[in-house]
């Protein structure tokens, strides 16, 4: 666009000169403008120029006037060139889009401006060119750059983990606020090696040594320490850094965190002196304390094993619990209930024999209790075993004492027995003799009773020492509960016996009279645990594999607290109305060994006051089933 005024003449060598370069111009995304005097008087514009600045309107006017939007800086940047004869630079200046009908930041680009001076043929300086170049893309790459550095200021100055970076010769080149606030130094303190300072001195050379160290080799590496906290106290870290590569490959410094595990180390401090205080206590108790992880091997023992056995066979273990110091009957019935403990996470309780340090073997009992985290996670198992050989050999010579004391009495209680059931018969039909008759038959009774505690007393004996056989056979189970229920009834005038009878084709394989002997042992019970009743029920359960007998009275009953305890040797349940019952707690734990060694079950239901209900278990004969 060539003007057509009386200045064409003073501009025509410019506009031949140039004309090349203006058409140039007019096909660019560049902006270029001739302006003439020191008042700038605009005499040609581009079609760019001139469509951002309403140029139509322009020509022949001082550019004040022409065009106030470009602002006071382009105006002193023209005037500089216009009387210094030097270019002089304007660097992104904001232009808004007139084809843009709103004022959104797509409407706006940026252009860095050049104003050069324009001289004549004498090189007299007549005017000043315009140029500018559109460097919007630039603006743009580096405003979104600073907003993705201000969000990443903001997201690691709002984490609660400090964040640093180093470049490749270990200065440090960035810490985020919380690095900054832990030690309340500014950030430019940090910066370089500065951030040594505000580590422990007794920590900073193992920190210096690990941090060069990792450095020169370029690993990942991982390191706790100590930082001295604005307040003066101290902080524990972990720091853990990574190597940083530009995408070239090259090695560029680190990138790393430090985390606040000052209340961890707190913890583990406490948990080291709970472990310690716990080796103390263990070491100190004169017991067998051991304790297992979820695998079943052992992780702890104190230091009572070392003086019990051997030190190498303790670490040399191949098995459980020692298995290689176990007496070899033993080996396999501890292993055993150890095994099923484990997979139920039940207690348990065994003695068993183990050699001693000497060579001997001795009897230790041995307890272990499950593990377990408060999320209810299995642990292991943690226990204790005491050396119980001299109880072993007082329980001994008590049983061989209570067996043999029994076994002599049973002969002068036999003669007392004949005597008093011959006196009975003699006197049987003398009338007048009925005191005699009735102090014969009390004495009868007391025998009978007597008989009974001292069979059980040999039972007991037999059970504690081994001894117990049982003499198995194929039985009617209907027979032998029939004749039981006979035998009770003759003795009991108060209380019906109901049985309400089973198919008699059922068979067990057991021994019959120590079968007859526990529903024995139950119905006396029940008979003379209810004296305020006059029945007694005995019913018959039948299962794919099992039979079970329940003897049921409705007497004074059991408290649930002690119903677990009643088949315990020489267990008596403490109470106002119990203390009227005469015997020595033994007739329940002999029925409950029985029916133990035969397989069964044995347990009782009951509530105070309400009756209770006996109820044990036998397989059914293999050939039954």
């Amino acid at each position: 666009m060539l003007p057509e005024t009386e200045h064409t003449d003073l501009y025509g060598g410019f506009y031949q000169a140039n004309a090349a370069l203006m058409q140039l111009f007019g096909h660019t995304d560049g902006i270029a403008a001739v302006v003439r005097g020191a008042n700038g008087v605009c005499v040609w514009m581009s079609p760019l120029f001139s469509r951002l600045f309403k140029g139509h309107d322009a020509l022949e006017l001082p550019m004040r006037q022409a065009w106030p939007q470009l602002g006071e800086g382009t105006f002193r940047n023209i005037e500089a060139a216009y009387h210094s004869g030097r270019t002089t630079r304007l660097y992104e200046l904001p232009v808004h889009d007139p084809d843009h009908k709103d004022r959104s930041s797509r409407s706006t680009k940026f252009y860095d401006l050049y104003f050069s001076p324009l001289l004549d043929r004498d090189g007299a300086i007549t005017g000043v060119t315009i140029s500018g170049f559109d460097v919007t893309d630039r603006v743009l790459i580096r405003s979104h750059t600073i907003e993705q550095q201000l969000l990443f200021k903001d997201i690691t100055d709002a984490a609660g983990t400090a964040l640093w970076t180093v470049d490749q010769r270990g200065n440090m080149t960035f810490v985020n606020h919380t690095w900054v606030q832990w030690t309340g130094h500014p950030y430019e303190d940090h910066m370089g090696r500065g951030w040594i300072e505000y580590v422990m001195p007794e920590d900073r050379d193992r920190v210096i040594s690990t941090f060069i160290r990792e450095l020169t080799v370029k690993n990942t590496f991982q390191l706790d320490f100590r930082v001295v906290r604005a307040d003066g106290g101290v902080q524990w870290v972990a720091a853990t850094g990574k190597p940083r590569y530009l995408s070239s490959g090259e090695f560029a410094g680190y990138v790393g965190s430090c985390m606040d595990i000052t209340e961890r180390k707190s913890y583990e401090r406490s948990l080291q002196e709970s472990e310690r205080r716990f080796r103390d206590i263990a070491d100190s108790a004169p017991v067998l304390i051991w304790m297992t992880g979820a695998n079943k091997r052992i992780t702890f023992l104190n230091k009572n094993w070392t003086s019990f056995a051997s030190v190498p066979h303790l670490l040399a273990d191949n098995g459980y619990l020692q298995s290689d110091l176990m007496h070899p009957l033993d080996h396999d019935m501890v292993l055993n209930t150890y095994e099923e403990a484990f997979e139920n996470r039940q207690e348990f309780y065994m003695e068993y024999r183990m050699r001693h340090s000497d060579g001997d073997y001795r009897w230790i009992g041995m307890k272990g209790i499950p593990r377990f985290t408060d999320d209810n996670v299995f642990e292991g198992y943690i226990g204790s075993g005491m050396d119980i050989t001299e109880m072993k050999e007082h329980e001994q010579v008590k049983n061989d004492f209570i067996g043999m004391a029994s076994h002599e009495l049973k002969t002068p209680i036999t003669s007392i027995k004949a005597y008093v059931q011959l006196l009975l018969t003699i006197y049987a039909k003398r009338e007048h003799d009925e005191f005699l008759m009735r102090s014969l038959s009390t004495v009868n009774k007391q025998i009978n009773k007597l008989t009974r505690l001292i069979t059980d007393l040999l039972d007991v004996s037999k059970m504690e020492s081994g001894r117990l056989s049982l003499n198995s056979e194929v039985f009617t189970l209907h027979d032998l509960i029939k004749e039981t229920v006979d035998e009770v009834q003759h003795t009991s005038s108060q209380h019906d016996i109901i049985y309400s009878g089973l198919p008699p084709t059922i068979s067990i394989y057991a021994d019959r009279d120590r079968i007859a002997q526990v529903v024995t042992n139950f119905l006396t019970n029940a008979i003379k645990y209810s004296p305020e009743s006059d029945r007694v029920d005995v019913d018959v359960e039948i299962s794919e594999r099992e039979v079970t007998v329940i003897v049921r009275d409705y007497g004074i009953g059991i408290d649930t607290t002690e119903q677990a305890k009643i088949f315990d040797r020489f267990y008596r349940v403490e109470g106002r109305n119990e203390q009227t019952f005469s015997g020595f707690g033994i007739g329940l734990y002999v029925v409950a060994e029985i029916v133990k060694r035969h397989n069964g079950r044995v347990w009782v239901l009951s509530e105070k006051n309400k009756g209770a209900a006996f109820h044990f278990t036998l397989p059914i004969s293999t050939d039954q089933a």
